[in-house]
């Protein structure tokens, strides 16, 4: 009995050897653990590790739809019923250095009209210590929070496009007092003469400079830029003001130096870059009222000295936390160089964000 035990515990020995063989084989194949993305809590929600590095990235963006019905603000004319699709993804890279946080952003978009479609870089800048150098909006528009929270804001603009630019922020930019110095090249086109003409190249760039503080009743600020290809400034002030915890409002003003140049081609006027308004005054006011936790009320008025006068008004309202609806009315009175006239009409807007 032992013998035989014996044979018989050789002979499963070697059947199992070949399995156990094939069993190591497996293992030895099998790949090596992966690294897996890791949360970054340090700069806020969405942020994670790209792997293998300490810098934080964001990824997001919105799809949206906007429905014009009706006469355009701009020039008043009859749409009937035009659509605009645009997608947009933004890229936030942010690390800790010794000199502070350093960022760099990016913003892609892409819109589809009837008339087809286009893609852009709207934003590329890097920012470290105060220093922010790229190309993204004048700093005309976003050290004032541009205009009011509708959609048609810039019936009468408020600043040129966006340009090559750097420029420094001594302070919490967000918080408190803060001061800014500037260069930027100034971008776009105007008509003048009759002609489109580019902002064209130069040695001197524009020069900017702003001061604003903030705090949570509301803030004070103010901005002048010098566009050096028309020799004239654009400066606005812009205040802001917690009425309660659900009412906001805010006023803007803008003054522009030589408005009536002619300096252009065949002694027309030449666009001051940070002048974009007709006229050398012009004002913008408006309010937003929280209703509930997922609607609020938005309105707007913008008036320029050539005559023009814009308002706005719309409903916001949060269908899901990152689905947004948004109808909008808008009438715009023309006057002076826009001709004369009226315009009534709407835009619906559906954006879903990420």
């Amino acid at each position: 009995m032992t013998v035989r035990a014996l044979l018989l515990a050789s002979s499963a020995a070697l059947m199992l050897s070949p399995a156990a063989h094939a069993a190591d084989a497996i293992v030895a194949a099998q790949p090596e653990p992966m690294e897996y993305v890791r949360v970054c809590d340090a700069f806020g929600v969405g942020y994670f590790y790209i792997p293998g590095t300490e810098t934080c990235l964001k990824i997001g963006g919105y799809v949206r739809m906007d429905s014009t019905f009706g006469e355009e603000p701009y020039e008043g004319v009859d749409v009937g019923w035009a659509a605009l699709s645009r997608g947009e993804l933004e890229f936030d890279a942010r690390n800790d250095t010794e000199y502070g946080t350093l960022r760099s952003y990016i913003e892609l978009r892409a819109d589809a009209t009837r008339e087809g479609s286009s893609s852009e870089l709207y934003s590329a800048y890097i920012s470290l210590a105060g220093v922010r150098a790229g190309y993204t909006d004048s700093r005309f528009d976003t050290w004032l929070n541009s205009a009011g929270a509708v959609i048609n804001d810039d019936v009468i603009d408020y600043t040129g496009d966006r340009t090559n630019q750097i420029s420094y922020v001594y302070g919490d930019e967000d918080k408190g007092f803060s001061t800014l110095i500037g260069l930027e090249e100034g971008a776009g086109t105007y008509t003048a003469g009759g002609a489109t003409v580019a902002y064209q190249k130069r040695n001197t760039p524009f020069f900017i400079g702003g001061a604003k503080y903030q705090d949570s009743w509301g803030g004070v600020f103010g901005i002048i830029g010098y566009d050096s290809q028309a020799e004239a400034i654009g400066t606005k002030v812009r205040v802001e003001l917690a009425v309660t915890d659900k009412v906001k409002l805010f006023a803007m003003a803008g003054y522009q130096s030589d408005w009536d140049n002619t300096d252009g081609p065949n002694n027309s006027r030449r666009r001051n870059y940070y002048g974009d308004w007709l006229g050398d005054w012009a004002a913008w006011g408006g309010f937003t009222a929280t209703l509930n936790e997922k609607s609020a009320l938005n309105g707007q008025v913008a008036w320029e000295e050539d005559g023009t006068i814009a308002t706005a008004l719309n409903v916001e309202y949060k269908i899901t936390k990152e689905l947004l609806l948004l109808p909008e009315l808008n009438y715009t009175k023309f006057h002076g160089l826009r001709g004369n006239g009226e315009a009534f009409g709407g835009t619906l807007r559906l954006q879903r964000d990420f």
